[in-house]
């Protein structure tokens, strides 16, 4: 039976799947947006991974006790900000950048998630990259598509 720290086969092959095509389809914006957009976006990249990566030390640490669902909610609520912000006048985050950037981050979190075997938020997978420690945050898509096929898994090999 596969292990619950691992991602199921299915559960992997679809974060990869919606991985790249996220990535497929946000590649083009990259080449018809002006250049500053674009380096602002992946410069947004960089600072999406940063602060993920903070939120991965202090739940790996437990330096925040509310726990772990408090991380999955600022992690997201993050993702989403940078995006809805993108579509404003803001000089860091706006014109696109924010947009192209979150939908960025999401396509590569997901796919080094599914190529990881990484269970719970796929948000945090570069972070364990990083730090060669996951930590299992749900997820609100894939948790519980890979309980259900762990469970399916069960019943078959019983």
């Amino acid at each position: 039976m596969e292990s619950p720290r691992r991602a199921p086969p299915v559960g992997r092959a679809l974060r990869v799947l919606l991985g790249l095509a996220l990535i497929a389809y946000i590649i083009p914006v990259y080449f018809r947006v002006p250049p500053r957009v674009a380096v602002g976006s992946l410069l947004l990249i960089f600072g999406l991974i940063a602060i993920c990566s903070l939120i991965h030390i202090t739940v790996a640490r437990q330096i925040i006790a509310a726990g772990p669902y408090l991380a999955v909610a600022l992690t997201l609520g993050l993702l989403i900000a940078v995006y809805v912000a993108g579509g404003s006048g803001l000089a860091i985050l706006g014109y696109g950048k924010g947009e192209l950037a979150a939908i960025t981050f999401l396509g590569i979190s997901l796919v080094v998630a599914g190529l990881r075997a990484v269970p719970g938020c796929e948000l945090m997978a570069i972070p364990g990259l990083f730090f060669r420690k996951d930590i299992d945050l749900t997820c609100l898509v894939f948790s519980p598509l890979d309980k259900l096929e762990r469970r399916l898994r069960g019943k078959r090999d019983a």
